[in-house]
């Protein structure tokens, strides 16, 4: 090769090297050029990763895509001069804070999350309480039947001898006046009835208890010691009768009402209740069951309430408050314990009581503590407590206090390992939000809680317990904040007949729609979004202007307006409840859709406004009135995302009644949402916007968050940065089924720990196990 030659290659070679050089430059200034912006222009206020500072101490993070967050910078930023950062500098900025600090990925990055050691949450504590008490006696299970066994009596006692009529009631609610049951086998002077079998607890709370009637009775409910109610011996004109007993979500308790007429004039009898968030109202059947059940050992102690400002409840608080709470709660457990000794143990004549109680603090410690004791802890737990004792009742006694306040019961996890035990408890707390039943417990013996295959036969085993399913219910309660839309109170005169009756009638027919929902093998995700059958009864019917065909039960699924509404978004409880008294809200829908069904994150207002009454400009619509009060460049941000998602709902009134016109002119029910990835999607109505939330991979990784956190009780991405998109692809890939996703949690959850908190997320977002 000539030499003119080689200088061309060389030559060739070097422009190509100087290119590549030039443009990797070109590339690497590029990608700084947005920290460059920020650092020049924005680092004084915002700090280096967006912390804050003293003079502006708010830190810059949240979910907007890129192309929203370009144009808050160009609106607002540097502060008192935004000209100075726009158009593809202010997208420079944004596309490097989005990678430096600002998304939930590189907050994740800066600040890996952490599991932590937590304590039993208040539900935990009355959970393990209540299921440490069914371990020593029975569990009743809960089929199609509904309503109480009935015996009817001749003459005022309750004698085997007299018994005329045998049958089942649904309800108790009877106004016999002057007559009896039945003229040809029963007086009317004197006659006597029980109704026998058990009460469901749909929720967690006091249920009060009412009975009314003009003759004698008495009612037992969740044990046959002392009654709840007792009008045996009656003096005085009174006819209505109360008494409270509180009770956990889920589960049957004993009921038991006796009654009696003699030589009144009249004979009536009324078995009311009125549950949390409720009014009085007869017992309904389908709260009723015609089994009986054993006592469940529910602690009434008031506890502090558990910290939620993650969002969701965590054990992450200990109070002097809490202290004293766990202490009183432990003695009344003892107390009660000790008061049905004998059912617990199961004593049979000629049994040594001594050895029996002994051998029953063993089996309740173990259980407690939620694993084998070894020789040390049974001589700590059992042995010493029996060794100083007068009695075997007071060795048990002390062994019950010593164990109900150890760190072993108390806490999550204290044992320092990752053991099959552990795993049984995170899976069963998972699922079931106690402790592990006698099967988990035997398969961690049998070490056959080690693979995940192992675990998640297990867990599917579990996720039919109807404590699951009642996990379940209540996970959904919050994610649709059921518990804000209590009072719900509308103008009489715009809204005659919505009362506290209509309102209670609107929260049952959602948790009835709610319990459909869960009953189902698969649990879809997608029913709650687009079911278009709503429960009524003949109150609610009547006010929304459904035709009512009676049935045999209260309420009944009926189609309700099909064309206009789909699944949980249109109910009338959540129409109503994100309204005012005599106006709808787009705001309250809006920052419910935002926030809960699609997961985005919305800061509190800077400044508090007070809504603009309606009657102050009568010339405007809902929507003109709301777009006018937020449209301050201070508020706009975050109201353009809330007011047009809330506006696709303004087809329905304060009270969730349809309608086309507001103030003689068409409502504009139009909205739009920008998604994460910029992607613009526009809907018109309800039927519209539940068919987008329904498709958009926004709500499903939303949801399958905020299950995680319900369920674990930790941040989820201390599980993984993928965790999230895990869950929901998983949610996807099986015809959305709730409950493969409740399952899968709690395999997640199960095979980490607190205690194995090795780096699992680091600087470059890759796992390390």
């Amino acid at each position: 090769m000539d030499r003119s030659l080689l200088r061309l290659v060389g030559l060739v070679m070097a422009l190509l090297v100087c290119g590549r050089s030039v443009s990797a430059v070109a590339v690497h200034d590029e990608k700084s050029r947005g920290q460059l912006i920020y650092e020049q222009r924005c680092i004084s206020c915002h700090g280096v990763n967006g912390q804050g500072t003293p003079q502006t101490p708010a830190p810059i993070f949240g979910d907007r895509s890129l192309a929203d967050l370009a144009d808050l910078i160009t609106r607002t930023m540097p502060e008192g001069s935004p000209e100075d950062c726009v158009g593809d500098d202010a997208v420079a900025v944004a596309e490097w804070m989005q990678q430096a600090f600002y998304s939930p990925e590189a907050q994740t990055r800066l600040n890996p999350p952490r599991l932590e050691l937590t304590r039993l949450t208040v539900q935990q504590y009355r959970n393990a309480i209540a299921d440490l008490g069914v371990e020593f006696r029975w569990r009743q299970s809960i089929d199609s039947e509904r309503g109480l066994n009935a015996e009817y009596f001749s003459g005022r006692g309750l004698r085997r001898d007299k018994r005329m009529i045998q049958r089942q009631d649904a309800v108790v609610d009877f106004q016999f006046g002057a007559f009896s049951p039945d003229g040809e086998k029963i007086e009317e002077e004197a006659f006597a009835i029980a109704w026998d079998g058990s009460v469901y607890a749909r929720e967690t709370g006091w249920y009060e208890f009412v009975v009314r009637t003009e003759n004698a009775a008495r009612l037992y409910v969740n044990g046959r010691a002392t009654p709840l109610i007792d009008a045996w011996v009656r003096s005085g004109p009174e006819t209505e009768f109360r008494g409270a007993r509180y009770l956990l979500a889920g589960r049957l308790y004993p009921l038991r009402l006796e009654w009696f007429k003699f030589r009144e004039a009249t004979a009536s009898v009324q078995l009311m209740w009125n549950p949390p968030g409720g009014v009085d109202e007869i017992l309904p059947a389908r709260h009723l069951i015609p089994k009986n059940s054993p006592e469940v050992l529910v602690v009434e102690t008031p506890f502090p309430p558990d910290d939620r400002s993650a969002g969701y409840e965590r054990g992450t608080s200990v109070s002097q408050e809490w202290d004293e709470a766990v202490t009183t709660a432990a003695i009344e457990v003892s107390e009660r314990v000790l008061a049905g000794l004998k059912d617990l143990i199961r004593q049979r004549d000629g049994d040594d009581a001594a050895a029996k109680i002994r051998e029953f603090a063993g089996q309740f410690a173990e259980r407690a503590l939620r694993r084998p004791l070894t020789d040390q802890l049974r001589q700590r737990y059992v042995d010493d407590q029996f060794a100083g004792a007068k009695s075997a009742e007071e060795g048990l006694r002390r062994s019950l206090l010593l164990t109900l306040l150890s760190p072993g019961f108390l806490y999550r996890e204290v044992s320092g390992t990752d053991d099959q035990y552990d795993r049984a408890s995170r899976l069963s707390f998972a699922l079931v939000n106690s402790i592990p039943d006698g099967n988990l417990r035997e398969a961690a013996a049998a070490g056959q809680l080690q693979t995940e295959q192992q675990l998640r036969e297990q867990a599917w085993r579990m996720v039919n317990d109807p404590r699951a399913r009642t996990r379940l219910l209540e996970f959904l309660r919050s994610w649709l904040n059921l518990e804000r839309l209590q009072d719900l109170d509308k103008n009489d005169q715009h809204y005659p007949g919505f009362n506290a009756q209509l309102a209670a009638d609107l929260r049952t027919s959602l948790e009835l729609a709610l319990e459909e929902l869960v009953a189902t093998e698969r649990a879809d995700f997608r029913q709650l979004l687009l079911s278009e059958h709503t429960w009524m009864n003949r109150r609610m019917a009547e006010f929304y202007g459904v035709p009512w065909v009676e049935t045999q039960q209260d309420f009944a699924a009926v189609p309700f307006e099909p064309e206009r509404r789909a699944g949980v978004i249109s109910h009338p409880l959540l129409l109503s409840g994100l309204a005012y008294t005599d106006s709808s809200s787009p705001i309250h829908r809006g920052v419910f859709l935002t926030r809960a069904v699609l997961g985005r994150g919305i800061k509190p207002p800077p400044v508090a406004v007070a809504p603009v009454a309606p009657e102050l400009s009568p010339e405007l619509t809902t929507r003109e009135r709301v777009t006018v009060q937020t449209s301050p460049e201070l508020c706009a941000g975050c109201h353009r995302m809330i007011n047009s998602a809330g506006f696709a709902l303004e087809n329905f009134d304060a009270a969730g009644r349809f309608r086309q016109q507001e103030r003689d002119r068409e409502i504009d029910a139009t909205g739009q949402y920008e998604q994460r990835n910029g992607q613009l999607v526009r809907f018109n109505g309800a039927k519209e916007l539940a068919g987008f939330l329904a498709r958009s991979e926004e709500t499903r990784r939303s949801f399958v968050r905020q299950l995680f956190h319900h369920q674990v009780q930790q941040p989820i991405l201390a599980y993984g940065p993928d965790t999230i998109q895990r869950l929901a692809e998983l949610l996807e890939q099986h015809e959305f089924s709730i409950r493969r996703v409740q399952v899968e949690i709690a395999v997640i959850s199960a095979l980490r720990g607190w205690n194995t908190n090795s780096e699992r997320t680091v600087a470059d977002g890759t796992e390390t196990r």
